[in-house]
């Protein structure tokens, strides 16, 4: 017996000393970004099978961790895997602290701590919302898998078509929006079908390699120009600076990955690479043998990140999207049964910061934008190809602590050719309509000083813009001002003022109806804001705007209309002029609470008024884009660490049928003396989705659950005139009906 038990104890003399040797591991997470902590997140040492859960403060304990190096996974559903070898026990002097990224693969210990979860992206932008990752995931649609499309739901921002990710702002369309990638102005990045008025169109960008994303709805800074609407700011993320990993997602019309890691020993580079490729066109022509639509894309993203020395960051981004269209029912040559559009977009940027107090940035860029339409004999119908070639050069400046000077050169070289043609029936010849082939440069430079003569209370910015276009040789000065007068630690008020200016296109100048004296639109902004900060998490705000416009393009004469009761035919050879001018006014109203816990989302309201009018006709009519009423929520709850729910609701009052049309009430139109008389109708849309996160060993599968426009109202959407009877004048408009209710699943795989 006492040999027995001898025996008994040296076998359990090494668990004694390895239990003795043992500690507890405590810890803390918090998010990335602000630095707040993140309840509810996995903590786990999946290899020994140990875990823990974070409270309410972020902090963890973890008993009975043996000593020596370990490797935690930390994550919860929203936020990125992150796995991180820590020492044990921690060096006393400096807190285990585990940041995580938001919902992007590895964001975890490279960023940066910023001091409020609403500190704004734009310097003196007081009319501008952000989103995070987490907003921009959970707004995104699993069926589409479009990160444009999160921003659809931001205050006072009015769509009503499901098929396309574009929006408008103010009574401004997509048109008039400057849509910035890294700095640089896009034109189109979309996977869509050119020159047609009822496409589709999805955005050229995966969403992971999104870093932030900035509206500024109105008076945007002296460094935007050329666009006399709102802007749309999209900065790409570095890749991870750690360890290698990876994201696959498996959703409802396709798939896409993303993978990033370091580069060397000493981790001074980065790499970030991903793609996405859509399915339906291969199961739809699997399923008809003579398919009436068939729509594929596809796109590559990829980015290196270099860090020479702590002053200077050098990087390189590439984008590549590729969509094709498919449609046969119809032996008419004139009609469009295949296309096929490409965008590519290539960046190098140099960040050199000589002190704390400067930074210079150089960057140098192409982008390309080609379309070619086909008929069945797959003869050109419509080709166009734009270049957009660019350097730019921007500088910061912080002189004391009262002012910082920003300052900016561009020089850009514009090239676009377009041929169309029409073929005549039954002979197989051809007439061309339009054709031009064209270049120019366009400079501009920048300059604004933000001045806080009481710190802490007032901030004042003064600046201006110049652009020049040489087609048209007209140059353009833009004064731009803002003001914030902080009235109490957590209230401000805000007001910015900006003269902004559009160029005409191309397609303006030498296109159908182009006209070479035009002259570029302009618009002149007036915004005021007051915010006020409920908790460190809840902030509510009101603005009013006043957008005045002039020399907005039109084409006169170009539609048909009742004139004294008499059919007007569109006048064959009208151009467009800057014809229009009028105000664009509204209020907007928002409360949001932004966490990493919690309740999360904001709902506003916003109402809104625009009018045009052309003084040498006398015409008078609401805008294209005037949406009275227009209403978006969105919330957001994590449940538990793995179950996250959201949800979003918009409605719109929608917009007018642009023409001169009337309705009897039971779905007919007839022609009318009125322009934009009648409006789309209402649309509601209620989306809901579900993510539920599953941890294994050394990876994480997040399922995702979404149900579109749950209430299963109807929506429409009209893409033009489809003929005029010119006996009655009854008006036959082609009409798209949306989605119905629509459910869509898919799956996130992290390693």
């Amino acid at each position: 017996m006492r040999r027995a038990l001898a025996l008994l104890l040296l076998a359990a003399a090494p668990l004694l000393a390895q239990e003795e040797g043992a500690v507890t591991l405590r810890g803390r997470v918090v998010d990335a970004r602000t630095g707040e902590p993140i309840a509810k997140a996995l903590v786990s040492m999946r290899d020994r099978h140990l875990e823990a859960v974070t409270d309410e403060t972020g902090g963890f304990e973890i008993p009975g961790v043996p000593r020596g190096p370990a490797e935690l996974y930390v994550s919860t559903v929203g936020y990125g895997l992150v796995k991180r070898t820590v020492a044990v026990p921690p060096d006393v002097a400096t807190p285990l602290v585990i940041s995580l990224g938001q919902e992007a693969i590895k964001r975890s210990e490279a960023m940066s701590v910023r001091a409020g979860v609403f500190d704004p992206v734009e310097r003196g932008a007081p009319s501008q919302h952000t989103l995070d990752n987490v907003e921009l995931k959970n707004l995104a649609s699993v069926l589409a898998d479009d990160s444009l499309r999160s921003v659809q739901a931001l205050p006072g921002v009015a769509t009503g078509d499901d098929f396309n990710a574009t929006f408008s702002v103010r009574g401004s369309g997509f048109g008039s929006i400057g849509f910035y990638i890294d700095g640089v102005l896009t034109r189109s990045p979309f996977h869509s079908v050119r020159d047609v008025n009822d496409g589709y169109s999805l955005t050229i960008l995966n969403g992971d390699f999104v870093d932030s994303v900035a509206l500024v709805s109105s008076a945007p800074p002296a460094r935007y120009g050329d666009r006399v609407s709102a802007v749309l700011n999209v900065q790409t993320r570095d890749g991870s600076r750690e360890k290698v990993a990876t994201r696959a997602n498996l959703g409802a019309a396709g798939v896409s990955f993303t993978s990033e890691g370091p580069i060397g020993k000493e981790k001074k580079a980065s790499w970030l690479v991903g793609g996405r490729k859509s399915f339906l066109d291969y199961v739809i022509s699997r399923l008809e043998a003579e398919p009436t639509l068939v729509l594929g894309y596809y796109d590559l993203q990829g980015k290196l990140g270099y860090d020479p020395t702590g002053a200077h960051r050098l990087s390189l981004f590439v984008l590549h999207g590729d969509a094709t269209w498919k449609e046969d029912e119809s032996s008419d040559p004139n009609a469009l049964e295949r296309a096929r559009a490409r965008t590519d977009l290539v960046t190098g940027r140099w960040r050199w910061s000589p002190s704390a107090r400067t930074v210079l940035t150089a960057t140098a860029y192409l982008y390309g934008e080609t379309a070619r339409n086909r008929n069945g004999d797959e003869e050109i119908l419509f080709r166009s190809d734009f270049r957009d070639a660019g350097v730019r050069a921007d500088v910061t400046r912080t002189l004391g602590p009262r002012h910082t000077v920003e300052a900016g050169l561009l020089v850009r070289r514009l090239h676009e050719g377009a041929f169309e043609r029409r073929f005549d029936r039954p002979s197989s010849l051809f007439r061309v309509t339009n054709q031009y082939d064209t270049s120019t440069w366009q400079p501009a430079a920048y300059a604004q000083d933000t001045w806080m003569p009481v710190p802490g209370r007032l901030s004042l910015t003064f600046g201006g813009r110049f652009d020049g276009l040489g087609l048209t040789a007209e140059k353009a000065w833009s004064p731009r001002a803002s003001a914030t007068l902080w009235l109490s630690p957590r209230t401000k008020l805000s007001a910015a003022f900006g003269r902004h200016y559009q160029f005409p296109s191309f397609s303006d100048l030498f296109g159908v109806a182009g006209n070479l004296e035009l002259e570029a639109e302009r618009s002149t902004h007036y915004v005021v804001a007051l915010e006020r900060l409920l908790t460190d998490t809840v902030r509510f705000g009101i603005q009013a705007y006043d957008q005045e416009e002039e020399g907005r393009l039109f084409v006169r004469d170009s539609e048909f209309r009742l004139v004294d009761g008499r059919i007007v035919a569109p006048r064959p050879r009208a151009a467009v002029d800057n014809a229009l001018a009028g105000p664009s006014r509204g209020v907007e109203l928002s409360l949001q609470r932004r966490s990493a816990n919690g309740l999360s989302g904001w709902v506003s309201y916003a109402f809104g008024r625009a009018r045009l009018r052309d003084e040498a006709t006398g015409l008078r009519f609401d805008s294209d884009f005037d949406q009275r009423h227009t209403l978006n929520v969105y919330a957001s709850h994590r449940m538990t660490n793995s179950l996250n729910l959201s949800a979003k609701y918009r409605y719109g009052s929608n917009v007018p049928i642009p023409g001169f049309y009337r309705s009897d009430g039971e779905d007919a139109f007839f022609l009318a003396e009125e322009r934009n008389r009648v409006r789309v109708p209402p649309y509601s849309r209620l989306d809901v989705r579900a993510a539920k996160a599953f941890f294994y060993t050394r990876w994480k599968m997040t399922v995702y659950a979404e149900v579109s426009n749950l209430l299963n109202r109807a929506h429409y959407r009209y893409s033009g005139d489809g003929g005029v009877d010119v006996r009655t004048g009854r008006v036959f408009l082609d009409r798209d009906k949306l989605f119905p209710i629509l459910p869509a699943a898919g799956i996130t795989v992290e390693f």
